[in-house]
């Protein structure tokens, strides 16, 4: 990445500096006014997202190598192999590299000093409660284009929350994704449970999709039948069909499917599904906060898809931090849908609040530590 500094008399001349020499897809990083010799003049930081080189050199025409004599027939051209393209993970790590060098650039030009001193002081506690700097950059331009005195209204705006009832998701069937070992059957089973015991006239269906875990699919057949709910196996397009028509009459379906690898994975498995583009169906990543920054967004990644609606975080009882929270509400720009901690599948689960977010990030108050907890913000 190039970066340079510009000074004119005027923002116009500046620009038109930066144009010139970097071209149109120059970023601006930061513009001040300094004074030089008694004069007033317009400094622009600017910088070149892609590199002066590229990335992969064009390789040259090769040469077609010398032939070879053949006893038994005419001489024959030596094979030549094409050299492979980069694999689309390097390019990735490409993009983090110059997102890190752009975010560190940008840190000296959030001056903290310009805030009010509760909202300093909330920002410096999100730092060290693991919110990512692109996050706490985001919160901070908020914060000043939107001239407030508080930081709730700016966090609100990017965590954002859509409690996990039949009121706001009117959706039939409801798939849980996210990686093994993450609470994903456990987070079904008390989603499920919890739909039974509101509509107690109404058949909850629990499909489990994950055809390789012996264990898993046991573990939900047996709390389907101590639970008096209707268990369903999906293995290919057929199965899904005929389960989500079920659902388009009154069922309530809830789906656990399988952990998968390799980034954009879970968009292949609904096209091979034939649930991709179905309106009936939505989707909810389980993740967890014990997982590393790195962790977390491989795992988006891997997870995102169509029907991919919101975030249920698990195993809260067992962090001790929540900046995830807000990374990931920054990153995917979806909404937390419920909070689950403790082993019991009764009451394990809450619905998402805003008062339940707030008072598990600043105060580590788990949902049902206090009594309003499904009071929104």
């Amino acid at each position: 990445m190039r970066v340079k500094t510009f000074r004119g008399e005027s923002m116009a001349t500046v620009l038109s500096q930066v144009r010139q020499e970097l071209g149109s897809e120059a970023v601006i990083l930061g513009n001040q006014t300094v004074r030089e010799n008694g004069h007033c003049l317009c400094e622009v930081m600017a910088a070149l997202e892609q590199p002066e080189k590229p990335l992969v050199q064009p390789q040259k025409q090769a040469e077609p190598a010398p032939a070879r004599k053949n006893a038994n027939g005419p001489a024959r051209q030596a094979a030549t192999v094409a050299p492979s393209s980069p694999a689309p993970a390097d390019w990735t790590r490409e993009w983090d590299e110059i997102k890190g060098h752009m975010l560190a650039l940008l840190r000296p030009r959030m001056d903290f000093g310009i805030l009010a001193p509760r909202q300093r002081l909330a920002l410096e506690y999100l730092e060290r409660e693991g919110v990512d700097e692109a996050s706490i950059l985001a919160l901070f331009r908020s914060i000043v284009d939107g001239g407030e005195d508080k930081v709730i209204p700016a966090l609100s705006r990017m965590v954002r929350v859509k409690p996990l009832t039949a009121g706001q998701w009117p959706q039939t069937a409801h798939m849980f994704v996210g990686p093994s070992g993450v609470g994903k059957t456990t987070a079904l089973l008390r989603q499920a449970l919890a739909v039974r015991r509101e509509e107690s006239g109404r058949r909850v269906v629990v499909v489990n999709a994950d055809g390789d875990r012996g264990k898993g699919r046991l573990l939900l057949r047996h709390y389907a039948e101590l639970s008096g709910l209707t268990y369903a196996e999906a293995d290919g397009p057929e199965d899904f069909r005929r389960i989500l028509d079920g659902a388009a009459s009154g069922d309530a379906v809830f789906i656990d499917t399988p952990g998968l690898r390799g980034e954009g994975a879970m968009a292949g498995w609904c096209r091979e599904m034939g649930i991709a583009g179905r309106t009936d169906l939505c989707a909810h990543l389980v993740l967890s906060p014990l997982y590393a920054p790195a962790q977390t967004a491989h795992f988006w990644r891997i997870y995102a898809c169509e029907p991919l609606a919101s975030i249920i975080w698990t195993k809260l009882d067992e962090a001790c931090n929540y900046g995830c929270l807000v990374n990931m509400a920054h990153a995917a720009s979806l909404p937390i849908s419920a909070l689950a901690h403790g082993p019991e599948l009764t009451h394990g689960m809450t619905p998402a609040s805003g008062k339940a977010v707030w008072k598990l990030l600043f105060k580590h108050q788990l949902p049902g530590e206090y009594a309003d907890a499904a009071a929104g913000a």
